[in-house]
């Protein structure tokens, strides 16, 4: 019996999308790689890029949504931030933040990417105002995780897990 589904399995084109934008990234660097581009090189349609990532720079961020997800997840259940934390660091301890952090230069990323980490803060910092601290500590304390992340993230490969970085400022 034939399948009536066309193109390519849903799964597997946002990895096609993630992979082809990071390779293009690479290649050319982020200003000089269109979402037509990674689009052609997925061997998807400039449509199926936007049912997956708003913007170009969105694609770059894959990795740190799904670590917001879980962490929100995790803060759902009742656990504290310091428990969640340490669940999502060792869960997500090799998202592609080091890509975007370690090769942002040779990807001449631009201003949009700044904006979308200026949001994921934002996200981030909402999360923590949510959990059991303080609200006079919401700022420092989303600072020292977003701190620790930058720091795991340009370690190299001397790189220790996550949680090391997070028990280093006494997130966890």
């Amino acid at each position: 019996m034939a399948s009536d589904q066309r193109g390519r399995p849903r799964s597997s084109s946002r990895e096609a999308l993630e992979e082809a934008a990071t390779e293009l990234f690479l290649e050319h660097g982020y200003q000089n790689t269109t979402v037509d581009d990674i689009a052609a090189r997925a061997g998807v349609s400039r449509a199926t890029f936007f049912n997956y990532f708003p913007t170009k720079s969105a694609v770059l961020w894959v990795g740190v949504d799904r670590a917001l997800d879980e962490l929100e997840r995790a803060l759902g259940t009742g656990a504290s931030l310091e428990e969640s934390l340490g669940m999502v660091a060792e869960a997500f301890g090799g998202v592609s933040l080091p890509l975007i952090a370690s090769q942002a230069e040779a990807m001449n990323t631009g201003e949009d990417v700044l904006s979308e980490a200026g949001k994921r803060i934002i996200m981030l910092a909402r999360l923590v105002a949510g959990s059991s601290i303080s609200p006079d500590r919401v700022w420092s304390t989303t600072g020292a995780i977003v701190g620790a992340c930058l720091e795991w993230a340009q370690a190299g490969v001397s790189r220790k897990g996550l949680p090391h970085y997070l028990g280093s400022h006494k997130l966890i």
